[in-house]
């Protein structure tokens, strides 16, 4: 395919109806303050209010009613799209501040002994995207300018029991309702060079191209498009899971199941255009363009999302010593498809430790995956969604007295994968970072 067209398709193709905030990685956002260290490997821990996203039978072994909650949380996220055009690079930046996790923790020993109850409001993904782009005099490409908006987040609020049923047996239930909103607005002007579309004279070198009158050149070829996606849709979250500890070993078993409520995705595009190509006429190249072409877009889509997917996690705790603890969790989430989103079977790992260097200080560092949900990248193929797979790490220190403690850390996702930036068949490498600096704290009593 020649420059022009790529281009053309490039500035049509830059955003699908999938093409908004993430709804194909399940672990951005690592929520609850013990959990975000040990980079979400909590399924067989689950002792404090986090219980409610992780394993709601770990409330079962609480040991203190809590307050707990992420004070505040930085985010930045870059993705890369190596050599897009030409070899020029194309880069995506979003970034905010959120609180990914409150909640509480009760126990209700009063009422029946080892029933505890939690609360809590949490985060399972945020983007917040400014985009300015500017590329001028590439080719037959005069300037492509391009500023987009992207405001998403799935967030949940939710209220989880567990009963201890024997001393080492804990089971539990949990129900969340979710909400999950996103925003994309988006403008995109493309002008090209004038080319040449016709010969004032028959020439021998160009037999089979139009003669006209002047000098041959036209009008620039030109597309302007306003774009609008907004994605609302609601569901109800039901968790159930069990807790067994014997010894220095622990295992966690959760299931979770979502229904949609509501799911309704607004679309609408107004664009103008002349673009009429450009092919190889006599081995040249031969630029066309057309009448204007305006057209407005207006549709609401009723179930884009169609279902979300199960999710099923296992997870084993070590605890070899009063100081020291190992973590380790298998988490899968089922197939959810849709003409709009298409979200394979994804099965992600995450383990992580904990040391306590004195009994004032723990330090906790986690490993996990973040795979991505969309089908990957095929050659000979064109108009496909990027694919790009993540391996976290976690790093927090902690500060610990007998009601109280706080934590602060980083949690860093590095990234590759492959994309069709511009449309066509071409494929493109592409790398992303992403980083979380948050501090949390709990109160006990």
């Amino acid at each position: 395919m020649n420059r022009i067209t790529r281009v053309a398709l490039w500035a049509l193709a830059m955003h699908g109806l999938t093409a908004q905030a993430d709804q194909f990685h399940y672990s951005n956002l690592v929520v609850g303050e013990r959990a975000m260290g040990l980079g979400g490997a909590f399924t067989a821990v689950a002792d404090d209010a986090s219980a409610l996203v992780y394993n709601p039978a770990g409330l079962g072994f609480a040991l203190s009613n809590d307050l707990s909650g992420s004070a505040n949380a930085f985010y930045q996220r870059k993705v890369t799209y190596k050599k897009t055009i030409g070899n020029q690079d194309f880069t995506e930046k979003s970034s905010g501040t959120l609180a990914p996790f409150f909640g509480g923790l009760q126990k209700l020993d009063n009422v029946m002994p080892g029933l505890a109850v939690a609360f809590g409001l949490f985060a399972n993904d945020s983007e917040l995207k400014d985009q300015n782009d500017t590329i001028e005099n590439y080719g037959s490409l005069e300037r492509f300018h391009r500023t987009a908006n992207v405001r998403g987040s799935t967030t949940g609020i939710g209220f989880a029991a567990a009963k201890r049923v024997l001393g080492n047996l804990s089971i539990g239930a949990g129900l969340s309702y979710l909400m999950i909103d996103e925003l994309t607005q988006e403008y995109q002007d493309v002008k090209y060079k004038s080319g040449l579309t016709c010969v004032p004279v028959a020439s021998a070198s160009r037999p089979n191209w139009p003669v006209c009158t002047g000098n041959g050149f036209v009008d620039q070829a030109f597309l302007e498009q306003n774009t609008r996606f907004h994605l609302g849709s609601t569901a109800m979250e039901f968790n159930l899971g069990a807790q067994l500890a014997t010894g220095s070993w622990s295992f966690g078993l959760t299931t979770k199941i979502r229904k949609l409520i509501t799911d309704k995705l607004e679309y609408a595009v107004d664009s103008r255009t002349n673009i009429g190509g450009a092919s190889a006429l006599d081995n040249v190249l031969h630029f066309s363009t057309t009448p204007m072409n305006a057209q407005f877009t207006n549709q609401n889509i009723k179930d884009p999302l169609k279902t979300l997917p199960s999710e099923i996690r296992g997870g084993v705790a070590w605890f070899p010593s009063s100081t020291l603890l190992w973590t380790f969790d298998t988490i899968h989430y089922t197939a959810a498809i849709s003409d709009n989103y298409h979200r394979d079977a994804v099965t992600n790992f995450a383990t992580g430790a904990e040391y306590y260097i004195t009994p004032s200080i723990p330090i906790r560092a986690g490993l996990f995956t973040n795979y991505d949900a969309r089908p990957k990248v095929q050659d000979g193929k064109s108009g496909q969604p990027d694919h790009i797979d993540y391996m976290g790490y976690s790093l927090f220190g902690g500060w610990v007295q007998p009601n109280s403690q706080v934590a602060g850390g980083v949690v860093l996702q590095t990234g590759s994968g492959k994309a069709q930036k511009t449309g066509d068949a071409t494929i493109q490498s592409v790398e992303a970072l992403s980083y979380t600096f948050a501090i949390s704290a709990t109160h006990s009593f």
